[in-house]
């Protein structure tokens, strides 16, 4: 099984990269998304008690008569202090390893051809997940800007501390092995996964059947 790892700045399309991969290659993928492990997590009786014990009760939110946390206050928190962040990371970011490295082996056991995981912060968690090809999806900076505003609804303050938050892009693009780049429409974003593929995976497994 070969092992993809699809990473890059927030809002630069991974998703959409991780989307055409799975039509492209169904029955032979596995994807793994370390975002919605996050949201999983968040809903998990122990991470938000320990969420709970650094942030205090305030972040609690109900619905329902059911315990969970409001995200929302919960983001705007780490991203204006950074020592909060590193708390909040320092419970996520472990159990975010186990759920993928979890999948990782039941996805081998099974069969699958390759096992994709998007990790949104592989450069700023150190590279701790082993891979065979690192593609960073990069964009402009007024591309992630225009989209978070547009398609999360987020304010541009807000905008402007996640981004510093995390890698420039430049530095992303250079530690890739390939680069994607999406400033454009999704067709222009379709062909150069579709290169991806036809160089990386197509022509691969003809030279090495």
């Amino acid at each position: 099984m070969k092992n993809w790892l699809l990473t890059g700045g927030v809002g630069c399309g991974k998703t959409s990269v991780g989307q055409i991969l799975a039509a492209q290659m169904v029955g032979k993928i596995s994807s793994f998304s370390a975002d919605r492990e996050v949201s999983s997590l968040l809903t998990e009786s122990e991470v938000i008690d320990r969420i709970t014990e650094k942030f205090g009760d305030d972040v609690l939110a109900y619905s329902d008569g059911i315990r969970g946390l409001d995200k929302h206050l919960l983001r705007e928190r780490v991203f204006i202090d950074p020592g909060l962040r590193s708390e909040l990371e320092a419970i996520l970011h472990p159990r975010v390893l186990v759920g993928l490295e979890s999948q990782r082996a039941e996805m081998d056991a099974s069969g699958k051809e390759l096992f994709l995981a998007e990790v949104p912060l592989h450069y700023e968690i150190g590279e701790t997940i082993t891979a065979d090809l690192v593609i960073v999806v990069a964009a402009s900076r007024a591309m992630q800007v225009r989209r978070l505003m547009e398609r999360r609804g987020l304010e541009e303050p807000i905008i402007e501390q996640i981004l510093r938050s995390q890698w420039p892009i430049e530095a992303k693009v250079e530690k890739a092995d390939v680069v994607i780049w999406n400033d454009g429409d999704e067709a222009a974003l379709e062909a150069q996964v579709l290169t991806l593929l036809r160089q990386h995976w197509h022509d691969t497994n003809h030279r090495n059947p």
